[in-house]
């Protein structure tokens, strides 16, 4: 049995209520919290199945100000599945047609961030695409939004552009952190199937 993660990113505006009350509804227990009051950048909570071999993780990340859920355990597509039919949960396209409508940069920066985090569990050809497009926009906070967001995913497929950022970027503070980004991608996650 192999235990994967699987995360999830509600619709605004979920919020802690809503999740736990989805929790609640699929008999999910609340095990442990962590709290933001630490100087951490994120808050947590973790609600067990019964058999306490698959969690979810509600996470209020506050460097990225997006809250998620990260699903892990033996059983983490069933319950994710499950989670999904309680709480409208945003998906690629959708993500990729806000971003094509609504060029508002704080909505293109949550967008990329949400990205980045719904595709994390895979390589998606639709979410490189999205960030791919962000990485080129005219506006350097934009571009260096997009880095992050790649340097989340992980994904090595983003090696060849990433190579190309670093050297011909106008902005310096972009190529830096272009070069930065390349260097810390896991060798093998991203890539395109064959």
């Amino acid at each position: 049995m192999s235990i994967s993660t699987i995360r999830l990113v509600p619709t605004p505006p979920a919020d802690s209520e809503s999740v736990a009350a989805a929790f609640i509804s699929l008999r999910l227990t609340r095990h442990a919290s962590h709290s933001t009051e630490t100087n951490q950048p994120s808050g947590e909570e973790v609600w067990l199945t019964d058999d306490a071999e698959t969690a979810a993780h509600w996470i209020k990340d506050e460097l990225l100000d997006i809250s998620y859920i990260a699903v892990r355990g033996i059983n983490a597509a069933a319950l994710a599945e499950s989670i999904r039919s309680e709480l409208p949960m945003d998906d690629i396209p959708q993500l990729q047609a806000r971003a094509i409508t609504d060029r508002d940069a704080d909505v293109l920066i949550d967008t990329l961030y949400r990205t980045a985090i719904v595709a994390y569990s895979g390589y998606d050809p639709q979410a490189f695409a999205l960030l791919r497009w962000g990485l080129n926009d005219p506006d350097p906070l934009i571009r260096r939004v997009s880095l992050l967001a790649v340097s989340i995913t992980g994904w090595e497929a983003f090696s060849s552009v990433l190579d190309e950022i670093s050297k011909q970027d106008p902005v310096e503070e972009v190529r830096d952190q272009a070069a930065r980004v390349r260097e810390a991608l896991k060798p093998g996650a991203g890539n395109p199937p064959m």
